[in-house]
């Protein structure tokens, strides 16, 4: 009877368990169902009323490249696939809304402020700027309360107004970054790091408790550039002098002061967002039946657009974001294998004339970026390639962009860096100190355990690593001043692994010209001697919303909504750990706020 029982409950067991997964692919079937349908639909389904206005809304997720997310299917099973927008949207809706009379001008909501970077700032003020200067529409600005790059982007506008009882807070810009070295003392675990490059401080968090002075002047010189851009831009859109903004800035005196904001020209006005609204309708002529602005998002906007037309001349875009890794670790990353497959097939497309390449990464693993590298040797050799940077375009990121015929930079991308760098993290301590594990090592040759991450290396060992070292960093050194026509020496002297913006890497020549994404296609159809008839292709090519597209996002978004943050942060912790063994090309990723 006993046994009876456990086999009856162990059958009972498996088809409950083997009922939830059906359950499972049951909801990913029907979200592939309705997000198809969606999208077949999406285009007939957006219209565009006389006298709208096109709304950004910088409280969204604003990346190089617009991407669908369908995790809100595994945390509120809503089937909902939610639309990332990318600034290629974003570019090409206000854009086509210059001479689009149907808009009748331009709406940026501030609130809620979450651009990643301060280049995708530069590059929202530039597309405002080049919407005022073209289509002479209005452009408003509006937002609870303003920061510091909100702000920044909202004085590219014609006018500038804050909710009642907003916070003014222009304060400056800061950049915090953490160390390790004390915890890591506390739990037995030894870092011993191999280097080139006095500023390189992706090390630093493992070896030291504070910051060195290196990297606080390289962290305070960078800072005081974009700053540089920030106060000019404020300068020359709104009319106050330089001086007197560095002094409010410093007082905060502004901060729950409306009067004092008004007074000194820092916004038009303070009032209630439905007065707003109503002041908006009024100076645009644009007005639905709730008495509101006929507000059109981009997303929707963007859906209106028809096709480009077929051209047999096209510019391809090939998208480089994210940490330079051996294997897909369901982040955005670049790995070799992918971009490979994505620069080759540009290459053989004979429709395709020349190539942009859209870098956003901190860099990464060495051997990934030099395998890279090589392939766009070979691409170049045959057409022209053009590299335009985003927010990050360092140590390895910028080892990939090195060999480019011209390099774009928008003033505020994060560049340079060029450094190497080995970690090694030896838990012995806390094996035999903590754990009472005793590891003992048996070996044919002197350097038989180089490998091995159990012990910590001996001199010999470190100097022999330390070559290794060397060795990728002159070869670092060699690409870019081939890159560059520059001479190696000229290259040690502004290396060293030492972070530009890209406005200083414009005056010592690490890139070419400050512009965004459009200008390095713009560029590029010029030198393939294009007429304006192109078409641009974009790298990865988009998949179809099918089912394996869903399930394969259970590494990424999906997966943290079904395993829990804490759980997929310790997750993607150990996979980073593992994947920066050998040496990087990696600079430290830090929130500029």
């Amino acid at each position: 009877m006993k046994e009876f029982l456990k086999m009856t409950g162990a059958v009972l067991a498996g088809l409950f368990l083997w009922g939830i997964v059906l359950v499972f692919f049951m909801f990913m079937f029907f979200a592939m169902m309705l997000s198809s349908v969606g999208k077949s639909d999406s285009k007939d389904s957006e219209v565009v009323e006389d006298g709208s206005v096109l709304r950004i809304n910088l409280s969204d997720a604003i990346e190089d490249r617009s991407s669908t997310d369908f995790s809100s299917i595994y945390n509120s099973f809503s089937f909902d696939n939610v639309q990332k927008l990318g600034l290629n949207e974003i570019s090409r809706s206000v854009y086509n809304a210059i001479d689009d009379d149907k808009i009748v001008g331009l709406y940026v909501n501030c609130s809620d402020y979450n651009i990643a970077d301060v280049a995708t700032a530069d590059a929202l003020r530039h597309l405002i700027v080049e919407f005022k200067k073209r289509s002479g529409k209005p452009v408003y600005a509006f937002s609870n309360s303003f920061n510091n790059l909100d702000y920044y982007v909202a004085t590219a506008c014609d006018s500038v107004y804050m909710r009642t009882f907003g916070d003014f807070s222009l304060s400056g810009l800061c950049s915090q970054s953490m160390f390790y070295k004390g915890a890591l003392d506390k739990f037995g675990i030894e870092a011993q790091v191999l280097r080139h490059g006095k500023f390189k401080a992706a090390v630093e968090p493992y070896l030291q408790d504070k910051m060195s002075e290196a990297n606080r002047l390289q962290i305070t010189t960078y800072l005081n550039d974009i700053w540089n851009v920030v106060a000019e831009a404020i300068t020359e859109s709104r009319g106050i002098d330089r001086a007197a903004i560095d002094k409010r800035v410093n007082a905060l005196d502004m901060y729950c002061n409306d009067e004092l904001c008004i007074n000194e020209h820092f916004v038009d006005g303070v009032i209630l967002e439905s007065d707003f609204d109503k002041k908006l309708s009024a100076n645009m002529g644009s007005e639905n039946d709730e008495n509101k602005p006929k507000y059109i998002t981009v997303a929707k906007y963007f859906k209106s657009l028809p096709a480009t037309e077929a051209s047999s001349e096209k510019i391809a875009v090939i998208y480089a974001g994210g940490e330079i890794v051996s294997e897909s670790n369901g982040e955005q990353c670049i790995t070799s294998t992918d971009l490979v497959a994505d620069i080759e097939k540009a290459k053989n497309d004979d429709d395709v004339k020349a190539v942009v390449l859209r870098v956003n990464s901190p860099g990464g693993s060495a051997v990934e970026a030099e395998i890279i590298y090589q392939e766009l040797l070979k691409l170049k050799a045959e057409k022209p390639l053009v590299v335009s940077m985003g927010g990050y375009a360092a140590s390895g990121g910028y080892y990939i962009s090195s060999c480019a015929n011209k390099i774009f930079a928008e003033p505020n991308t994060i560049t340079g860096s060029i450094g190497v760098f080995g970690l090694i993290l030896c838990p012995q301590k806390l094996l035999n100190n903590t754990l009472g594990i005793n590891v003992e090592t048996v070996k044919t040759h002197d350097m038989s355990d180089l490998m091995s991450v159990m012990e910590a290396k001996s001199t010999s060992q470190l100097a022999l690593m330390q070559r290794g070292v060397e060795y990728i960093y002159d070869v670092f050194l060699q690409h870019v001043a081939d890159g560059r026509n520059m001479t190696v020496a000229q290259v040690d002297s502004i290396a060293q692994g030492r972070v530009w913006t890209g406005t200083s890497a414009l005056n010592i020549g690490l890139v070419d010209q400050l512009g965004d994404l459009e200008d390095a296609i713009l560029y590029a159809a010029q030198l393939a001697k294009l007429d304006s008839d192109y078409k641009v292709k974009e790298f990865p090519e988009e998949e179809d919303d099918s089912f394996m597209q869903i399930f394969s996002q259970l590494t990424g978004e999906a997966a943290k909504a079904v395993m829990g943050e804490e759980v997929y942060a310790q997750r993607q912790f150990v996979k980073a750990f593992k994947q920066r063994n050998g040496v990087q090309a990696l600079a430290i990723k830090t929130k500029i706020q």
